[in-house]
């Protein structure tokens, strides 16, 4: 009974990864496709109208998104980092 009690108690914590991970950062890609979008505008006399807030959403959007891909990676490979080059990423001893 000890063995479900954690289990269960634990279960936000999968669930709460599986959020931000699974739904959170297609949303984030998402939000920068939208603010990509909208990050240039031609008026009706063909001008380009820039929108810098918008575009700025944007790179920060897909900043954010090649951080968590590359830390995802790394994390996946920090035992072989650390075997390889000596390097403990994450705490790995």
């Amino acid at each position: 009974m000890h063995t479900v009690i954690t289990n269960l108690s634990s279960l936000w914590e999968v669930v709460l990864a599986a959020l931000i991970f699974g739904a959170g950062v297609p949303a984030v890609f998402a939000f920068a496709v939208r603010w990509w979008g909208h990050a240039e505008t031609v008026d009706a006399e063909g001008r380009v109208r820039r929108n810098y807030p918008a575009l700025a959403g944007a790179v920060a959007c897909l900043v954010l998104i090649v951080v968590v891909v590359i830390t995802g990676i790394l994390f996946t490979a920090k035992a072989f980092i650390a075997h390889q080059f000596g390097i403990h990423l994450f705490g790995q001893s």
